[in-house]
């Protein structure tokens, strides 16, 4: 049995497989919020999202790959649509401020950032996760889209996507350690406007 959509078609395997997935990704983000990284394990995990410890061990070798897809996840659900009719840089200005913010505040990030710093610090620092692809690969069409409307200043939009994700990463990352001095709200105002300076036409 099947199910049609604007995709194609969607199996009952697949709706099965996404649902198992789904349950071992709340399991774990629990554990993670109750124990963080370092405490919390597959066969923790697997016990909470009640699936059999094999179920969990075919497709995440460790925890850190559970953690991996669980961000991407996570990250995935607070990437923003865009408009094709408005303003490319107005709704990159809003949408990358909103991205930063949801992040900076997301309990899931949080707890990692304030107990297992080191697991952020592996794709601040050496290499590129799925999620930091997921955002420069979403947003370079709408740059593109941006620079035909003449919103966003001439530039190679992958290099553009890719400093727009380094930005984010340092509000987010670094937003508590400044906090004393700049309030949230405050930083993710400042922040988007810098956001829109970066993309702003050089003649305007």
């Amino acid at each position: 049995m099947s199910q049609q959509t604007e995709l194609g078609e969607i199996s009952a395997d697949d709706i099965a497989i996404s649902s198992v997935e789904d349950q071992v990704l709340d399991a774990a983000r629990s554990c993670i919020l109750e124990y963080g990284v370092r405490r919390t394990t597959l066969a923790e995990i697997a016990r909470r999202a009640k699936v059999s410890r094999p179920t969990v061990y075919r497709r995440w070798s460790d925890t850190r790959a559970v953690v991996s897809s669980l961000l991407t996840r996570e990250i995935g659900a607070v990437m923003p649509r865009f408009d094709p009719a408005a303003s490319a840089r107005r709704q990159i200005t809003s949408s990358v401020s909103a991205v930063a913010d949801g992040i900076r505040i997301h309990p899931l990030f949080v707890k990692i950032l304030r107990s297992d710093p080191e697991i952020l610090a592996t794709y601040i620092l050496h290499r590129l996760g799925k999620s930091q692809s997921l955002i420069i690969d979403g947003l370079v069409p709408i740059i593109e889209g941006g620079q035909r409307d003449s919103s966003i200043r001439d530039g190679l939009p992958s290099h553009m996507a890719t400093v727009l994700l380094l930005m984010v990463q340092s509000a987010v990352q670094s937003a508590e350690m400044v906090s004393g001095r700049i309030p949230g709200d405050d930083l993710v105002a400042e922040f988007a406007y810098a956001v829109d300076s970066y993309l702003r036409p050089l003649d305007r």
